[in-house]
Order: structure tokens, then C-alpha cells, then sequence
């Protein structure tokens, strides 16, 4: 109790020295405030999505993936990868604002509750690399599945963890499907999975993730992830 009256505190004194600020436009408050989730999920409707791998325009006719055949069933995102959903993921990431996964976790279960109901049976995310770990000292995937599996009702399970660490910025498609080949081994799973990950851009991570995950008992696999790029 006396132990609690304190950290209260120290926020109340941390809030006077260093407010709060907004992840996406930076006005005091809130770590992400609702002007900015009003304008992030403004910017990408799922009903125009594509269900197969989240492109925002994609719902008749993917241009995105009609080429392309993909292991895990559908993707969902809370937004395109833009504005003031990009600058949070950022912050979340790069940044530190380990607030952010709470807030953000929240919102993409509810968009995943709202598309798919009591689909799933467990929760997992794709991990960041040992380095990256090491770098800001923590898992951000890991932040985002525990809040996302918190919110659902399910179990989270670190079920994947990289066999090679390869950076995939600036790669495009053909490049990042080579590299991410037997990308992850994963421990034993049972189900319907629902894979956390920041960012969907070619689907090469969530392909390789999927596939370990099927190898080792998933009954299937969806993705989920805060942003999708266009």
C-alpha cells in the first residue's frame, strides 16, 4: 500500500517535470490521444481492405497480393503505416514509450474482435531480433501480444524465435522472401494463432513466421499488426 502511494507519486512528480505528450502530434495529455486514433483509423477502413493480407484498397481486387500465395489465412491492421499511427509505432520502437504498447495493443484487439469475434485461441508475435532487444531493452512484439492477448482473453506464447537476424529495410518483395526463408523456429502450439507484428509491408516475416508456426501445430494463423504499408 505505502509502496503504491509512492510510485503514484513519483508519476504525479514525473508528470510535472516531463508531461505527457502525444505520440502522433505531440499535444499534452495522453500517449496517443483520441484526435489521433480518430485520424488513424480515418485513414484505413477494413471493410475496403483486402482480408488476405491487409491492403487498404484491396477488398474486390488486391493489386498487393493477387500474385501471391499466402500460408496464414487473413491480416488485419489498425492503420496505414502514416501520419500519427507511423510516428507512434516509431516512438514505440525507436523511442522507448513502452506506454505506447498498452494503448495501441488495446486498439488492435479491438479491431481484431470486431473482424474475427472468439477466433482465436492464443496469441503470438513475431520477435525482434537480439540486437534490437539489446539496443532498447526490450521486445516491443512481445509488449503488443501480452496487451492484445490480455484484452481477448487468451494466452500469449513466445512460441517463435529467430534462427538468423537480417535487416529488411529497403529490401523489396522477391529480396525479402529470399532472406526470411526458415526465418523462425517455433516451440509447440496448438489452434487457432493470431500473430502480433508491428508492421505488414511485403508479408515475406508473417509468410515465414506462419509457416513455422503451422510446422509446429497451429490448426491456422492470422495477422494482426498496427500498420500497413501502401
Amino acid at each position: 500500500m505505502l509502496s503504491d502511494c509512492f510510485s503514484r507519486i513519483g508519476e504525479g512528480v514525473a508528470e510535472l517535470v516531463a508531461p505527457t505528450r502525444c505520440a502522433g502530434c505531440e499535444r499534452q495529455g495522453a500517449v496517443f490521444c483520441e484526435r489521433c486514433r480518430l485520424q488513424a483509423a480515418a485513414d484505413y477502413h477494413p471493410l475496403t481492405a483486402c482480408p488476405r493480407c491487409g491492403g487498404p484498397y484491396g477488398a474486390l481486387t488486391c493489386t498487393e497480393c493477387w500474385d501471391t500465395e499466402f500460408s496464414f489465412q487473413a491480416c488485419c491492421a489498425l492503420g496505414l503505416l502514416d501520419g500519427p499511427l507511423s510516428r507512434a509505432v516509431v516512438l514505440l520502437k525507436d523511442g522507448g514509450e513502452q506506454r505506447l504498447a498498452t494503448v495501441l495493443g488495446q486498439l488492435l484487439a479491438a479491431r481484431i474482435k470486431r473482424m474475427w469475434g472468439d477466433w482465436a485461441d492464443a496469441v503470438c508475435w513475431v520477435p525482434a531480433s537480439r540486437a534490437a532487444i539489446r539496443r532498447r531493452g526490450f521486445d516491443h512484439a512481445a509488449l503488443l501480444a501480452d496487451r492484445v492477448a490480455q484484452c481477448l482473453g487468451v494466452p500469449a506464447h513466445p512460441a517463435l524465435q529467430r534462427v538468423r537476424s537480417t535487416e529488411l529495410r529497403g529490401l523489396g518483395k522477391a529480396e525479402r522472401a529470399q532472406v526470411t526463408r526458415g526465418f523462425h523456429a517455433a516451440r509447440r502450439v496448438h489452434g487457432n494463432i493470431v500473430l502480433i507484428d508491428d508492421v505488414f509491408t511485403s508479408g515475406a516475416t508473417a509468410q515465414a513466421a506462419t509457416d513455422a508456426l503451422l510446422l509446429a501445430g497451429a490448426a491456422a494463423v492470422r495477422i494482426a499488426v498496427l500498420a500497413r504499408t501502401w
